[in-house]
């Protein structure tokens, strides 16, 4: 009898270490990939000009979300609004110098969640748009902002000159160039160095991590090295085909002069059109810094593979808004258009399914609690977003009919079928302007039919639909 009961207790302890290590073992390491100003301008999304091998292949291995939607278009106010599951509005995460310690302090940020929950976290390169944005949520930290970060000595005089002629710094040199140097020695190539030597050093640990790493890439200068730039032709640039302002449009609505470019940048004129050399230029370096880009990823996801911690690592990779290259007249971001609120999103993990595309509308608050449920954490109550785990295993699932977006006193609705977008007065929220657009039959938003009188209820309804979500992402954020 006695015998039996230790064969039992014997039996039952391994089983519980067994299970208790397998447990260890199956706790999701996160890898967070985040990259600035990049649309959807990959392969994968149907863009046969891109030369982009190694997010293609991350593709093939995730959920692709076709429908994916930033909520802010802007930098700082997007990164805070994804980093605390929290939308912005009229009283926080507002502009591009949005931060989340100063506008949501009372918040639980995504790095902070982990930390209490038994995860190493590092941000490597730029995460929050401020580099000491909430940082002592993060047990290893490292910033690669330094300026314009120009190596051809061209565009290094041209700056040098630019400084001596306006002392304020607005004209910051080139907004791109081509140079003969090594993928290591831009600041994103530093950076991707980092972030394997940090993986080396999980490697050698049993706690799960939770790895931020920040390309600054495609961001505005767009530099690399010069075979990037070598890949494309002529004939592989897309140019816009509607250069001019929705049709019917109110001006205070599309008022968008892309001061970004004009003011930080050489040969852009002040005000009126690039020339049509600048916009070659300007479309062919964005794609070569995007698949500088890639390769940088390509680099840090072949170390995952190499160093066996791919099996159990969750990869998120993620954009903080879009980008506009000639659309509307249109350069950079800032408003609430196609080209400036819809972004990549690719979601890897061993135990959803990968391989697939998915439709349904999903925002980037969303983000949040997605990435607690990967990983069994449970997030605040109060954040805003709806995790869209269910999608990751079943891409044919709807995880919601509608997103909303804004940017400052820009605010749009869209589902499947239509945008729907008003211009606020920014004291009383008064309605100015409105738009509206057919996304079935004008995808690119040319014609705006909001003053069409069979559109009039329509209008309504999606006006209230704004308001409701106005006021709520207005409310202050109480913490129960």
């Amino acid at each position: 009898m006695i015998n039996m009961k230790l064969k039992y207790l014997l039996f039952f302890s391994i089983n519980f270490f067994l299970l208790s290590n397998f447990s260890q073992e199956e706790k999701q390491n996160i890898l967070f990939i985040g990259v600035d100003d990049l649309r959807p301008l990959l392969n994968s999304y149907g863009h046969k000009q891109m030369h982009t091998p190694n997010l293609d292949k991350l593709a093939a291995e995730s959920i692709q979300f076709n429908q994916a939607y930033v909520n802010i278009a802007v930098c700082g106010a997007s990164r805070a609004s994804i980093l605390t599951g929290i939308r912005g509005g009229f009283t926080r995460f507002d502009s591009y110098t949005s931060r989340a310690d100063k506008d949501t302090p009372q918040a639980t940020t995504l790095a902070k969640i982990f930390k209490k929950n038994g995860y190493k976290t590092a941000s490597i390169g730029k995460i929050f748009h401020f580099a000491d944005d909430s940082k002592s949520d993060w047990d290893d930290f490292y910033s690669f902002r330094n300026g314009s970060d120009y190596k051809n000595p061209i565009s290094i005089k041209r700056q040098k000159e630019i400084k001596k002629l306006r002392p304020d710094g607005k004209l910051a040199g080139p907004p791109f160039e081509y140079s003969d140097v090594s993928d290591d020695d831009y600041n994103d190539g530093k950076l991707t160095n980092v972030a394997i030597n940090q993986l080396k050093k999980y490697k050698k640990s049993s706690e799960p991590f939770f790895l931020a790493v920040g390309y600054i890439l495609p961001h505005l200068p767009f530099i690399q090295p010069k075979k990037y730039g070598d890949l494309y032709e002529f004939n592989d640039l897309v140019f816009s085909k509607q250069k001019t302002v929705p049709f019917n449009s109110p001006k205070r609505a599309i008022a968008h002069d892309w001061l970004e470019l004009r003011n930080w940048y050489i040969d852009i004129p002040q005000s009126g059109p690039v020339s049509l050399k600048m916009e070659e230029d300007l479309i062919k370096s964005y794609y070569a810094t995007i698949t500088y880009l890639d390769t940088l990823i390509g680099k840090l996801l072949k170390s995952l593979d190499d160093l066996d911690l791919r099996k159990n690592t969750t990869i998120i990779f993620w954009s903080d808004h879009g980008f506009f290259l000639g659309e509307h007249g249109f350069w950079c971001k800032h408003h609430t258009f196609q080209e400036a609120i819809h972004v990549p999103l690719l979601v890897s993990s061993p135990n959803m399914k990968q391989g697939f595309q998915t439709n349904t509308m999903v925002e980037y608050v969303d983000l949040y609690p997605t990435i607690c449920e990967i990983a069994g954490i449970k997030p605040p109550n109060y954040i805003h977003g709806k995790s869209f785990v269910p999608v990751l295993r079943n891409p044919n699932l709807e995880h919601k009919k509608e997103i909303y977006s804004r940017y400052q006193t820009l605010e749009v609705v869209q589902d499947k079928k239509f945008s729907y977008h008003e211009v606020l007065q920014h004291e009383t929220g008064k309605v100015l302007y409105n738009m509206l657009f057919d996304m079935e039959n004008d995808k690119k938003q040319y014609y705006n039919i909001s003053k069409k009188p069979e559109y009039k209820k329509l209008v309504n309804i999606y006006s209230k639909k704004l308001k409701k979500m106005r006021d709520f992402s207005n409310k202050p954020i109480v913490i129960k």
